[in-house]
């Protein structure tokens, strides 16, 4: 009896990997390559972004030394500063700071642009908040709501001021309303604009009838002038008249009335100062100084 013949095909069957091998191993290898080059560059930037961590802590652990040794410095300066000697001088250079930046007259012209009427400002105080800002706390009082209403809406569309505050309100006794406000004024103030003149318009006088008459009357024609006249003829003086002389009229004398003693008034000789006054005696006697015995 014959044997019979089995045919068996022991080698595996083709595929990709079986035709391919060789390729596919290459491109395995160098894929391997390539992740182990890129892990070698992630793990190099690491350590170079940590020393460059590393050195920024440094740095800054040496500034933050740096900075706790100011700090102790400057609070031991301050700790030696007469606070009770240094305050006016601190207040001074407060005050001409404040000046300088925004003096009286540029906060009393903003507010007095935004006055209204039936209101008036009690008080002004002037100083700083934490932020450095100015601010300004005013006292007043309106006679109505309204009145306040609009002082309020003035400062809000004022550029000068950034806000408007209201501290306290209050109605008044017999009517109107008492009010506290904080205003704070711009860091960066827009530049000064002048206030409105009030002045009465030029008026021209109104023109009175006897003027207006005096208008319309038609102007006289002028007069021509006389031809020139020949040489005037010489002015005569006139003659002086003297005037009369009164009667000069004589002094009494003794023998127009006897029996009688006449005084005769005495003048004085510039030629004998020592001369005393004389009298005229009775009829027929001379004259003898007055006082002596007849």
């Amino acid at each position: 009896m014959a044997v019979p013949v089995l045919k068996l095909n022991l080698a595996p069957p083709s595929n990709t990997w079986r035709n391919n091998h060789a390729l596919l191993g290459w491109a395995a290898l160098a894929l391997g390559g390539l992740v182990l080059a890129g892990s070698l560059a992630s793990t190099w930037m690491a350590y170079q972004e940590a020393s460059r961590a590393g050195r920024l802590a440094a740095s800054l652990a040496n500034k933050s030394r740096g900075t706790a040794d100011a700090q102790s410095r400057i609070v031991a300066d301050l700790r030696a500063v007469d606070v009770a000697r240094e305050l006016p001088r601190w207040r001074l250079a407060e005050r001409i700071y404040t000046e300088r930046s925004l003096p009286w007259s540029r906060l009393t012209s903003e507010l007095e642009r935004c006055m209204v009427a039936d209101m008036r400002i009690k008080s002004i105080q002037r100083n700083r908040s934490a932020d450095m800002k100015v601010q300004l706390k005013l006292k007043g009082e309106a006679r109505s709501r309204e009145a306040e209403a609009d002082f309020v809406e003035a400062l809000q569309k004022n550029p000068f001021f950034d806000q408007v505050i209201l501290e306290r309100e209050g109605e008044r006794q017999g009517g109107g309303v008492d009010f506290d406000y904080t205003l704070a004024v711009a860091s960066n103030p827009p530049p000064y604009k002048p206030l409105p003149k009030f002045a009465p318009p030029a008026r021209h006088p109104a023109a009175t009838p006897v003027a207006a008459k005096a208008a319309a009357a038609p102007r006289p024609a002028a007069v021509p002038a006389a031809p020139p006249r020949g040489p005037a003829a010489p002015v005569r003086p006139f003659p002086v008249q003297p005037s009369p002389v009164p009667p000069v009229r004589q002094a009494p004398s003794p023998q127009d009335y006897p029996g009688r003693t006449i005084h005769t008034p005495w003048r004085p000789n510039p030629g004998n100062p020592g001369q005393q006054p004389f009298q005229h005696g009775p009829a027929g006697q001379g004259r003898t100084p007055q006082g002596s015995d007849q």
